[in-house]
């Protein structure tokens, strides 16, 4: 699928905006008017964004939902996600893909469709070259309440770990936490299946390793967020991803964006370690299947 960012179009509903008296906060939710979506772009990749993957879900939604719509990207050196929860309520960009806690679900409007179907919930235990099988026996929590990992200072996961009785380093340094790994400094680092690998390579002079006989397993949602007030593309995004769901097409984005990841984590014969996670509001669709991966 093809993302075009149709700049004439913009310029166009900029002047109308402009001329109409309408304040760009509310100027894409107008009825019978393209939808203008500004989205955060990145000048470099810093992270994981996961950008490519986003958009092509953010179109096919909007196609399936009829709508028509101008993407514009508003381009940032970095971000983090709580700076990036004020910068969609501000209206410095009007959607955002973001892990869900109740705060960003308060502030913002989330359209409770798991773009992951969970999947970033599905992780996998990094370590450093020659402990691979480490945790080859593993059957509970139990190995890892003595050991050390590391997370993002303001990641949820972060939270989520703790909340389990797992001991947590947090940092803001995404690079840094891999150098922690290898310097001995932590002992394992939980990754979700779609992106443990893709790391790896990023990392590949610090000889990083990922087992191979345990995955931890938590309910977890990356959303598309919006402004509260903008109910006419929550309304559209939602409808359209829930007919790609219907249809198959979100599941064939899906799978091509990580199908080989799920193909080699060999998810149904590792042993299985379920963890609470006390973010999920009780408003996330646990409840709806077909939102979710199993495998």
């Amino acid at each position: 699928m093809r993302l075009q960012v149709i700049k004439t179009v913009l310029k166009g509903v900029l002047l109308a905006v402009a001329l109409s008296g309408v304040s760009w906060a509310d100027s894409n939710t107008a009825e019978g008017e393209a939808l203008v979506i500004r989205y955060p772009m990145l000048g470099e990749e810093y992270g994981q964004t996961w950008s490519n993957y986003f958009l092509e879900l953010l179109t096919l939604a909007l196609e399936k939902a009829g709508e028509e719509y101008v993407l514009d990207p508003v381009t940032l050196s970095n971000f983090r996600e709580s700076r990036s929860v004020m910068s969609v309520a501000k209206g410095v960009y009007d959607i955002h893909w973001m892990n869900t806690n109740a705060t960003r679900e308060t502030v913002l409007r989330p359209v409770r469709v798991p773009l992951f179907k969970g999947l970033i919930g599905w992780r996998l235990l990094m370590v450093r070259s020659g402990d691979e099988d480490q945790f080859a026996n593993m059957t509970d929590l139990e190995p890892l309440r003595d050991l050390k990992t590391v997370q993002g200072h303001d990641w949820p996961d972060s939270a989520i770990l703790e909340h389990n009785g797992l001991p947590v380093i947090r940092t803001p340094h995404w690079e840094g936490m891999f150098k922690m790994l290898y310097a001995g400094r932590v002992d394992y680092f939980p990754r979700s299946v779609v992106e443990v690998w893709k790391e790896q390579r990023v990392f590949s002079e610090l000889e990083l390793a990922v087992d191979e006989h345990v995955v931890l397993v938590y309910p977890s949602a990356y959303y598309f967020f919006v402004r509260r007030n903008n109910e006419r593309l929550a309304e559209a995004i939602e409808r359209g991803l829930l007919a790609a769901i219907d249809d198959g097409s979100f599941d064939r984005v899906l799978m091509a964006h990580f199908g080989e990841s799920l193909k080699r984590a060999r998810l149904d014969e590792r042993t299985l370690i379920r963890l609470d996670n006390p973010l999920m509001t009780p408003d996330t669709p646990l409840d709806r299947p077909e939102l979710w991966y199993r495998p």
